[in-house]
Order: C-alpha cells, then structure tokens, then sequence
C-alpha cells in the first residue's frame, strides 16, 4: 500500500475526543468497529458547509438566551462535527481507531482499511479484496493464536474465500 498517495491522520479515540465530537458515539458503540473514517467527497464537504452554517445560525438565534454559551453548545454538537468534515474532505484524512485496536497486532492492517476508504468508496467486499492481495492469516497467525479479541472482524475475513 502506498502511503505517500494518501495522506492521513490517525486519531486514537479517547473520551476526550468522544467528548469533543459526541457524533462519534453512533460508530464508537458498536464494538465490531474498530476503526472509521469519514468519505471524502464533495458531498461530504457540502454536509461539512451546512452543518457550520447551522450551527451559526442557531448559536444566533439562541444569543439572546444563552449569550456566548450558544455559540459553544452548537458547536460541540454541530460546528465540530462540520468542521470535522471539512477537514477530512479537504485538508488531511481521518482515520478514527479505538485505542485498544491501537495496540493490536492488526493494527497496521486496520489503518490500511480505513486509508482504502479514504482513497475512494469501495464497498467492504472491494477493501477486503484488496487488503487480502497484501496481507493473509497466516501471516497474522489467525489459526493458532488464542489472543485475538472475541467480537474483531478481521479473522473472519481474512479467512473468507
């Protein structure tokens, strides 16, 4: 995998991030994501625009109720995650991964999927295919080792024809 093609960030989830983009929480609760990214399109960048506009807006009309606090509680739950998208579509690629994945063995193999989303929108079956060019059980010892976590996907695929 060619890493100068794309460039990208690794952001290890921790609950100040989930603090700070409480959007998040909607991939995070699901224990079969390790890691996610955003995709990067212009879609993607129009959703980043409106989400900012929305929390300007709304941190305008709840001025007079709130005064400055307005502008700070529609950020956290709107502006940051527009500004979020904006930096992923147009700046630097996210990838979010769960902290104990960070310390996986399969850790190099999680970020290289989420940098194939990255690149353009494969469906899983089209990652799977490609990461499987580049990586095998084998190599991970998936069949005799007893350490790999109860609810990880990447076994499973690796292993599927």
């Amino acid at each position: 995998m060619d890493r100068k093609s794309e460039r990208y960030k690794v952001v290890v989830i921790n609950p100040l991030v989930l603090a700070l983009l409480p959007q998040l929480l909607v991939h995070y609760i699901d224990k079969r994501n390790l890691a996610f990214s955003l995709t990067r399109d212009n879609v993607m960048g129009l959703f980043g625009i409106l989400f900012i506009g929305l929390w300007l807006l709304l941190g305008t009309l709840f001025l007079k109720y709130l005064w400055i606090f307005a502008y700070i509680i529609f950020y956290i739950y709107i502006g940051s995650f527009g500004t979020l998208i904006l930096l992923n579509t147009y700046v630097i690629g996210i990838v979010f991964i769960r902290r104990k994945c960070y310390n996986c063995k399969f850790k190099k193999l999680i970020i290289d999927h989420e940098r194939v989303h990255l690149e353009a929108n494969f469906s899983e079956k089209e990652v799977w295919n490609k990461l499987k060019n580049v990586y095998t059980a084998q190599q991970f010892g998936v069949y005799d080792n007893g350490t790999i976590c109860d609810h990880c996907p990447i076994p499973a695929h690796l292993i599927e024809e």
